[in-house]
């Protein structure tokens, strides 16, 4: 039996944009959302904090569980959850080796352009103004 790995993601949101991370050695202009798999006895909370702390330098805490995403590879399958987060007040993106360069993306289906197709083909039936509206809150 192939493994199924639990990830997190988060959708990082700040004046309307999003926070969107290009990783090192991907080809072409394709960026992905931060965050990643989960360790052994880490919630999901937990692997977020920890996960985007690693890859940015922020600090942040889930707001709400927004959807779900799977990736399914010849050898393993990864099924993650997509938290929407607000960018923090204090601190800002210092990206990790792992990633080359950051974009704050208008929170708008123009956007998905660029975005990986795993997270672009969720991410296309969000309601963005609704998102927006809501992280004003």
């Amino acid at each position: 039996m192939k493994p199924i790995y639990p990830a997190v993601k988060a959708v990082i949101v700040k004046d309307g944009k999003f926070l969107a991370l290009k990783k090192r050695g991907v080809e072409g202009e394709v960026f992905e959302l931060p965050g990643g798999r989960m360790n052994y006895g880490e919630t999901h909370g937990e692997a977020l904090f920890r996960e985007v702390y690693e890859e940015t330098k922020l600090q942040v805490q889930p707001f709400i569980l927004y959807d779900t995403w799977e990736f399914f590879h010849e050898d393993y399958q990864i099924t993650g959850v997509i938290y929407l987060v607000e960018m923090p007040e204090e601190g800002e993106v210092v990206l990790s080796d792992e990633h080359e360069e950051y974009r704050f993306l208008p929170l708008e289906k123009e956007s998905l352009n660029i975005m990986d197709v795993v997270f672009s083909t969720r991410m296309e039936r969000w309601d963005f103004e609704a998102i927006k509206g809501f992280m004003r809150k």
